[in-house]
């Protein structure tokens, strides 16, 4: 299987949730993995705890970025770093808001991209796993985040055709709800609570048992899209809501 000849992985936004829980599976595996996050308190407990390479990084400092990982070589790049500030109607965010979400979901994703993968094409050898989100297939009452994962959903699908020849893998996973401190950075605790209440939520480690799924793959095999939900949870169908008028 493919995931016995990676060696070593770099995980962004690795402090806490579903980034956390990919290093935890990763180094179980016996793959040594660099975990880059903001948060170096967080990262030094997770090294403590797993074994992992600690690098302490904001991901929207460019420079910092590029000098921080662009001499890394690695087999698998997870590209998790996320948030969802502004996640009220645009037309109500801030400035601050959407700079932050964007800057953070899609530049500096697509940074760590181009800062990685050259390595892995020259190699010919690599997996690229972009965490996208169910708020980037389908429509959401969020224009600035499923903006964001909707441009992740289609970066990755043009990579795919980029990589080409070149023996590099690309894997998207998109999943609803997961219980990580997301809806607490994004909307605030008593907004959250709601958001998770009513229903059986997934957990961090349920995605990374999917990313894991597909790095493990035969190499015959590339696992392009997964799409995952609490069993609860459901997209589509149609509000009617109607405006009354003066």
């Amino acid at each position: 299987m493919a995931l016995a000849d990676y060696k070593t992985a770099l995980v962004t936004g690795a402090s806490s949730g579903i980034g956390a829980a990919v290093v935890t599976a990763l180094r179980a595996r016996g793959i040594s993995v660099f975990a880059t996050a903001r948060r170096i308190e967080r990262l030094e407990a997770l090294a403590a705890e797993t074994g992992c390479t600690p690098l302490a990084l904001d991901l929207r400092d460019t420079d910092a970025l590029y000098d921080t990982l662009g001499g890394l070589d690695v087999d698998i790049l997870v590209n998790n770093a996320g948030l969802g500030r502004g996640f009220e109607a645009l037309f109500e965010a801030s400035r601050e808001d959407i700079e932050t979400t964007l800057s953070t979901n899609v530049i500096a994703a697509a940074h760590v991209l181009r800062a990685v993968v050259p390595g892995m094409v020259a190699r010919k050898c690599g997996h690229i796993v972009n965490l996208g989100s169910i708020a980037g297939l389908y429509p959401i009452k969020s224009s600035i985040y499923g903006a964001s994962k909707g441009a992740i959903h289609l970066l990755s699908q043009n990579l795919r055709i980029e990589l080409q020849g070149s023996g590099v893998r690309m894997t998207e996973i998109c999943p609803g709800r997961v219980e990580t401190e997301f809806f607490q950075v994004a909307v605030g605790e008593e907004a959250a609570k709601k958001a998770y209440s009513g229903f059986e939520i997934m957990v961090p480690e349920d995605v990374s048992d999917a990313i894991l799924y597909a790095l493990d793959t035969p190499w015959r095999v590339n696992i392009g899209t997964i799409e995952m939900t609490p069993n609860e949870q459901f997209t589509g169908g149609v509000t009617i809501v109607p405006v009354a008028r003066d």
